[in-house]
């Protein structure tokens, strides 16, 4: 008999991880839109002001979904190209979506003027949760990244 040395396989490192990773950013980007304080950007255009603050919170399914479909590509492209023993890559995939979303948080947040009012609603509305649900999942994914490289199969016992 021969016995596995790899160590089992967690729900992380299932099909269901970029699902999971999806949801929590999603979680993360509700919770940050609805507990931050209101803009001191003025929006001057009541009907953009209405827009964004009847619509805004769907920004976060929109966003999460596209991280989704991004990790799930990620993930097939490696498992296509026969790197799926290579446990290290799924929080590298997770953190590859995560930089783009994390850049343009911080270029919306800390970089963009604000113009006219669509800008204003987007810097002043979306920009923060933006940046931080995706900081919170990108640390995350480091934590679960040094998980890996800590963590090494046991030996197997002989009885």
């Amino acid at each position: 008999m021969t016995e596995n040395t790899q160590p089992k396989r967690g729900i992380l490192h299932s099909p269901a991880g970029p699902l999971l990773w999806s949801l929590l950013f999603l979680a993360a980007f509700t919770a940050v839109f609805f507990m931050q304080k209101p803009s001191t950007l003025v929006i001057g255009n009541e009907t953009i002001k209405g827009i964004f603050a009847t619509y805004g919170p769907a920004a976060g399914p929109v966003f999460a979904l596209l991280c989704m479909a991004a990790m799930y590509l990620l993930a097939g492209i490696k498992r296509l190209a026969g790197l799926r023993r290579f446990r290290f890559l799924n929080p590298v995939v997770v953190l590859l979506v995560m930089l783009p979303f994390l850049a343009l948080g911080y270029q919306l947040a800390y970089r963009e003027k604000p113009y006219t009012d669509i800008a204003r609603g987007i810097i002043g509305t979306l920009a923060m949760p933006l940046l931080l649900s995706s900081l919170i999942v990108g640390a995350l994914a480091l934590a679960w990244l040094a998980w890996t490289f800590i963590r090494r199969p046991s030996p197997p016992s002989h009885a």
